[in-house]
């Protein structure tokens, strides 16, 4: 029996060609697109509760609330050629004190495995746990030590930044610098104020060999303008009655400049870390701040428990009070107005107690719950905010718990 050949006309030919490209052609773009582009995402579930009603603690009050810490983000990263990508990160957050929208958004050039650019809206690198601080996955606690990270510094920058890696024997460095400038709002004594910075710039220094590591960092911003209700007008009048150095300290034109180191060690059955921060200023509207937290952990199969102790310290430089009292009735009144808003500035000493509890449930969920004992000063804000009785002794317990994801 002959074979039996069958052979297509070339218009069916054709045809079969046409519909290949119009299935083959999405099917392969839509896989070099999904190469190129990878979408990842984080969230979490806050729930805490202060034992006070006489003020409120990171905005919690003696009402439970999920709102102060829960939050969701998308983040995309888009391969643009082999040496140049974009990402950008969208955040919805639950708090009234938080703006959402976009968090980040920048370019990166990454031209060989030692140098590393990036231009754009950055974070701001002040502290370990800068570029994760919302992703609570990555840390061991639900909350910070808020002695450490505060909001005295700003969370993002517009600006570049350029890093450097290398080895030398066993160890692995990594020397990072930035540059860039600052609009937006500043929290102080949960106010929020408007501020512009025209300079923050910085570097950065990581140590890293096996299980140990090591972070120092110092970032200087300057040129400061801040519009704080009554400050400026009242130091017009300062300046025009002949007290230009008072005036000036009332400004904000001027410099802080926050140091920082941390060291950490982590094994597979325990951790332990520490961080140091400390800030100086020129500012009222910024303090001097020197404080540090020291935590233990330990690993057993899926849980994890850790004990923190944190503690601040601040101060302000405020110069002398140069305007006179009791030469007359206008100098002596503003000297008295100058002197309250001096001696009334928030200050921030605080010790603080952290016992927590980490459940992964799955490699990409887990579950936390903590206890926050609290102690500070009690002529002092000491980190807490809507102080409603003057003899409320700044002592209170935070009880929280949470649930962080990532995907």
């Amino acid at each position: 029996m002959k074979e039996l050949i069958i052979i297509p006309n070339r218009r069916y030919y054709k045809l079969l060609v046409v519909l290949s490209c119009f299935l083959v052609q999405p099917l392969l773009a839509a896989q070099a697109l999904n190469e190129r582009v990878n979408i990842s995402g984080f969230a979490r579930v806050v729930g805490g509760y202060l034992d006070e009603s006489n003020a409120s603690y990171g905005n919690y009050s003696n009402e439970v609330s999920f709102s102060e810490q829960s939050l969701l983000a998308i983040q995309a990263d888009v391969l643009i050629t082999d040496t140049i990508s974009a990402s950008g990160q969208l955040l919805a957050h639950s708090s009234d004190e938080r703006d959402s929208g976009i968090e980040w958004l920048y370019l990166t050039y990454e031209p060989n495995n030692s140098w590393l650019f990036k231009l754009g809206k950055l974070r701001t690198p002040f502290f370990r746990y800068t570029d994760v601080i919302d992703v609570g996955f990555s840390y061991p606690w639900i909350s910070p030590p808020q002695q450490v990270y505060s909001g005295f510094l700003f969370s993002n920058y517009e600006g570049v930044s350029g890093a450097y890696k290398f080895n030398f024997n066993d160890l692995n460095f990594d020397i990072e610098a930035y540059y860039g400038t600052y609009s937006g709002e500043f929290s102080r004594a949960g106010e929020n104020i408007d501020i512009d910075v025209d300079e923050i710039k910085g570097m950065i220094l990581t140590l890293n060999r096996g299980n140990f590591s090591a972070r120092a960092s110092i970032t200087q911003s300057s040129d400061f303008y801040a519009d704080f209700p009554g400050f400026n007008e009242f130091a017009d009048i300062l300046e025009y009655a002949g007290y230009p150095e008072n005036a000036e300290s009332l400004r904000f034109n001027g410099a802080a400049t926050g140091y920082q180191a941390s060291v950490n060690y982590d094994t597979l059955n325990y951790f332990v870390a520490a961080e140091w921060v400390k800030i100086d200023s020129d500012l009222l509207v910024v303090p001097q701040l020197d404080s540090y937290y020291l935590t233990l952990g330990y690993h057993f199969d899926a849980f994890q428990v850790h004990i923190t102790y944190a503690n601040s310290d601040s101060s302000y430089n405020i110069p002398e009070n140069l305007i006179p009292k009791y030469v007359s009735e206008e100098l002596t009144e503003l000297s008295f107005i100058y002197d309250g808003i001096t001696q009334n500035l928030p200050l921030y000493t605080l010790e603080s107690l952290t016992f927590g509890l980490r459940w992964d449930l799955k490699y990409n969920i887990s579950a936390k719950a903590e206890v926050t004992y609290l102690s500070g000063e009690q002529e002092e804000n000491s980190f807490f905010e809507d102080i409603t009785n003057p003899d409320f002794d700044r002592k209170a317990t935070l009880y929280q718990i949470g649930l962080e994801w990532v995907f």
